[in-house]
């Protein structure tokens, strides 16, 4: 038996499509080249990227909520499951010996909307290398869990690492998705500099964000409309163990389950 709200999804959505090709006096080419589009996204593989790229984040924005708690943002497709547990200090998530990139210190809290902290919450933390890409899904890289790692929070809902400050990239552009994007609307294929964390925490919703940097060249034209100025952080210099470093702080409001 059909599910109805399905019926009515579809119904709905075949019925915005034709009155906007009547709205725009859309003719056989148009549907031609829309037709033909299609399929080369289908034949390149592009379907995920170009529904990341367009519509991820506002998905994302409607399962998680607004409300007194951290923004959501996209996972993205470069997540690892597995990332092992850093448990001792300085707690510095995985890199190769003399990792490019300008030293990064993160320090982090988590707390309810009522300012509780949150003790035991474990937090997924990935981001890019300094040249914009990610381990598992370069072969520029090895298939090892670098930049990539997870963490406890205290009894004072705390929790900090090192690692390097990550650049912005460019999302795969050589396909059909690069293309409609760079040559067709003309706009570009980059994404600002951003570190990803998956929030998890008996009692809470699971948080997947992003936080950007202040400053960033893309925050105001990213490829996948992913940044909410709330996400945004001002990097701070400072000098750890004699080193100078970029220093970042946020506290993560959690969402009750």
């Amino acid at each position: 038996m059909a599910d109805q709200r399905t019926v009515a999804l579809f119904d709905e959505f075949v019925e915005f499509t034709r009155s906007f090709i009547v709205k725009h006096g859309l003719h056989y080419n148009d549907y031609e080249a829309v037709l033909k589009y299609v399929i080369s996204v289908g034949e390149a593989g592009e379907w995920p990227l170009l529904m990341d790229v367009f519509f991820e984040s506002t998905v994302n924005t409607v399962s998680y909520g607004e409300g007194d708690w951290t923004p959501s943002a996209i996972e993205g497709p470069y997540f690892k499951e597995g990332a092992p547990h850093i448990d001792a200090e300085p707690f510095a998530l995985p890199m190769r010996p003399d990792e490019p990139g300008d030293r990064l210190e993160f320090l982090g809290g988590l707390h309810d909307a009522d300012g509780t902290p949150v003790e035991g919450a474990v937090v997924d933390v990935w981001h890019s290398t300094n040249d914009g890409v990610y381990t598992f899904f370069s072969p520029r890289l090895p298939d090892e869990y670098l930049l990539r790692g997870k963490l406890t929070s205290d009894p004072d809902g705390a929790f900090r690492f090192r690692s390097v400050r990550p650049v912005p990239y460019e999302v795969p552009h050589d396909g059909p998705t690069g293309n409609l994007l760079n040559t067709v609307l003309g706009r570009h294929s980059w994404r600002p500099a951003h570190l990803h964390f998956r929030v998890q925490a008996p009692g809470y919703r699971t948080l997947v964000t992003q936080l950007y940097f202040e400053g960033d060249p893309y925050l105001e034209s990213d490829s996948c409309t992913g940044v909410k100025n709330e996400l945004v952080v001002v990097p701070e210099k400072v000098e750890v163990d004699g080193e100078p470093y970029q220093r970042v702080a946020f506290d993560f409001v959690l969402q009750p389950s």
